[in-house]
């Protein structure tokens, strides 16, 4: 019984040890891309150029959404590292 807890443990502490470098990649990619979206000025004509700033502020917001959301998962998969390994070392 206390061999597979310790296995169930390590196996968390894999996934979470995965999870936080995609997501970091994920979050730091979003941020640049939402980042570069916000600087740079739109494209078009005079006439069309309100209509490709809503676009471009549209995408900009998904870019950030993204991002956020990147960063939560990564800080997650970083805390339940630290607590896995935390537990482990109590245990172990």
């Amino acid at each position: 019984m206390f061999g597979t807890g310790l296995g169930a443990m390590v196996g968390l502490l894999v996934v979470a040890l995965l999870v936080v470098p995609v997501s970091f990649g994920v979050a730091a990619r979003a941020d640049a891309k939402a980042r570069r979206l916000s600087e740079s000025p739109a494209p078009g004509a005079n006439e069309g150029r309100s209509v490709a700033v809503a676009e471009m502020t549209g995408r900009c917001d998904q870019w950030r959404q993204l991002a956020t959301r990147a960063w939560l998962i990564c800080g997650g998969a970083s805390l339940v590292a630290v607590v896995v390994v935390g537990v482990l070392i109590c245990v172990g």
